[in-house]
């Protein structure tokens, strides 16, 4: 039997690799821990996605555009072709780490689309500068037996982050 110990690395495909450079490290905070040129002028550059995970690009001189709604979820669905990805999750600590995600997005000036509670975990969702859906998520739970019960209605709310109340209120 095979034994896996989690993600090496996942390779994408970029439209451009400056904007993606400054994305992943500058917004996501990933630093650059490889860069490779191909033959052909074609660039591949690895980033540090913590836990000894790695997301990797590629850029191609040649490569035909992105087909939303095809090649990976598009604008207004979150269906994509066979084979493709439909979105990326990366891990955040707890629910304070999600919502300061949230702001620092924000201040970063990528727009979140929306959030949501899927019982297990909670989730925050944006797109990278190829228009690739992104999530930032969290395990409320375990995942257990009534995760496997396809039979149990999907259970996704939207959420919008907490308000403090002010004290003694």
């Amino acid at each position: 039997m095979i034994q896996t110990g989690g993600v090496h690395h996942l390779a994408l495909v970029c439209k451009d690799m400056d904007a993606t450079v400054r994305f992943y490290t500058g917004v996501m905070g990933m630093p650059l821990t490889a860069r490779l040129t191909l033959p052909g002028g074609a660039k591949h550059y690895f980033f540090d996605m913590g836990g000894g995970n790695q997301l990797a690009f590629f850029w191609f001189p040649d490569a035909p555009p992105a087909q939303p709604g095809v090649t990976n979820a598009g604008r207004r669905s979150l269906v994509s072709a066979h084979g493709s990805m439909n979105h990326l999750a990366f891990s955040v600590p707890d629910e304070d780490a999600l919502w300061a995600a949230h702001d620092e997005l924000t201040a970063k000036n990528v727009p979140v689309i929306f959030a949501q509670d899927h019982e297990f975990c909670k989730s925050i969702y944006f797109r990278d500068p190829d228009g690739m859906l992104l999530e930032l998520s969290y395990w409320v739970r375990s995942l257990d037996e009534r995760d496997l019960d396809e039979s149990r209605p999907v259970l996704a709310t939207l959420i919008q982050r907490p308000v403090a109340i002010p004290a003694g209120f």
